[in-house]
């Protein structure tokens, strides 16, 4: 019920949105053991975007929630609706329209430029 179910998407995705907040014990990005880089692609956009310890570590804007883009790349579009969030900085507010990374290598017109 929480959320809107896409006319496109198989499930809510509920259950996955609550089992990665359970898993995760590393709240930020900038906080990983490793270095990651997390690709996703905006829909409202359509451009893909990654995100990256490396860069949460470098500037403070670019911090965001781990468990926002563990989501965010998991949402494969046939099954899982896009995942929007937020990232609030002293820059102002970022929106995000999410789906699994992969979307960027089926769109090369993307990469052209």
């Amino acid at each position: 019920m929480g959320r809107k179910r896409s006319i496109l998407s198989q499930c809510d995705g509920d259950y996955q949105h609550n089992k990665i907040m359970e898993m995760l014990v590393v709240k930020f990005l900038h906080q990983t053991l490793t270095d990651v880089i997390i690709p996703t692609f905006d829909i409202r956009l359509l451009q893909p975007i990654s995100f990256s310890t490396l860069k949460a570590k470098r500037n403070a804007s670019k911090v965001s929630w781990l468990s926002d883009n563990c989501i965010g790349t998991s949402a494969a579009p046939y099954y899982m609706p896009p995942y929007y969030f937020e990232m609030h900085a002293s820059t102002g507010t970022k929106k995000f329209n999410l789906v699994d990374g992969v979307v960027a290598a089926n769109i090369p017109v993307s990469f052209s430029s």
